[in-house]
């Protein structure tokens, strides 16, 4: 049985009926939201590895929580060794350059002019300008014979390795995690720091298999503090494939929009609201009226009768059931015990 309230009683010979809590039926339509929960994640999170060997020094200040703009220097490793090493091995090339402009006067006088303003342009502290074009495969030979290539290259490989000893942020951001400090020795493939993005974040969110259909790609999401405080609005751009076997759910990716006077922070818990597709015809009744997916219905005998109910959304508010008539009254509050002859009389609110 349901319901909530006493039977008829017999007081000093009359009889006392009970009244109940009661809502006339008025079908509506309403879209649904699913309410879930979530941490805040930077969309860009990347771990920073050295690619030389060397000794650290610093560029921000290595802590934890420091932020950074895109473009500023976030460590260096000591690049003296390697910068004498380049300038010596260009010194050579300078000189094999000088050595081979007679031959290109006598072989090809047609492009010695070519090959001594480049062996002007070169300058020990700058990077090494872009070989001339050769005029044909007889004076490419020539050049490749003479190792004129081979150290070409070899110094530009050199240039690259030497732009590995200062790292530069690639987006403005913040240091989540540091693994090593100002000084230390370190090899290629050490990690140095964890960077994050800041402004740029997006928060994952659990739905359950059976309401993910009712979720679309750009679907409109309220982002709310685990204290109900809202935060801001936000969409969803992504939804993975992958089922949690334990809770048998996906998660679904939201993007808050960008505003200037909303901040998120990275970790922060918080609560989410997604819209979901559609619009559903029936009624929101308090939770305390729904029992077994039944609710009773007062009839004009002033008794009950259970009903039947579809429950389309349940939430903070009640739960939203289809299956009902207009004008049917509903009983709003639980009933403990009744009969098919008990009679009630009705508050309607």
């Amino acid at each position: 049985t349901m319901g909530n309230g006493p039977e008829e009683e017999q007081k000093k010979g009359r009889t006392v009926i009970p009244y109940l809590e009661a809502v006339e039926v008025k079908n509506s339509t309403e879209s649904f939201s699913l309410v879930s929960y979530g941490s805040v994640s930077s969309f860009k999170t990347v771990t920073v590895s050295c690619e030389v060997q060397g000794k650290l020094t610093e560029g921000v200040s290595l802590k934890p929580g420091v932020k950074f703009k895109k473009g500023q220097l976030l460590f260096s490793i000591r690049d003296t060794e390697a910068r004498l090493n380049l300038q010596s091995r260009k010194s050579t090339f300078i000189n094999l350059i000088a050595n081979i402009l007679p031959d290109i006067k006598v072989d090809y006088n047609s492009e010695y002019d070519k090959w001594k303003g480049y062996l002007s342009s070169i300058e020990l502290d700058k990077g090494l300008p872009a070989l001339p074009n050769w005029k044909d495969d007889k004076e490419k030979v020539f050049l490749a014979s003479r190792n004129i290539l081979s150290e070409y290259y070899a110094i530009k490989s050199m240039e690259e390795t030497l732009s590995k000893y200062a790292v530069y942020a690639p987006f403005s951001g913040m240091i989540s995690e540091v693994y090593l400090t100002d000084y230390s020795v370190v090899n290629p493939g050490a990690q140095i720091m964890k960077i994050v993005e800041t402004g740029n974040y997006e928060i994952p969110v659990p739905v359950p298999i059976s309401r993910l259909s009712s979720i679309s790609l750009g679907a409109e999401a309220k982002i709310y503090t685990t204290n109900g405080d809202y935060k801001g609005v936000g969409e969803v751009v992504r939804m993975s494939e992958l089922v949690d076997k334990t809770t048998q759910s996906v998660n679904v990716y939201i993007r808050p929009s960008a505003s200037d006077s909303i901040t998120f922070v990275e970790g922060e818990y918080v609560q989410v609201k997604l819209t979901e597709k559609g619009e559903f015809t029936g009624i929101r009744i308090p939770h305390a009226a729904l029992s077994e997916n039944k609710v009773l219905i007062y009839k004009r005998d002033s008794t009950l009768s259970p009903q039947a109910v579809n429950v389309l959304d349940r939430n903070e508010t009640g739960v939203f059931v289809d299956g009902l008539k207009d004008e049917q009254i509903v009983i709003t509050q639980e009933v403990v015990a009744y009969s098919d002859t008990t009679k009630f009389g009705i508050v309607l609110k």
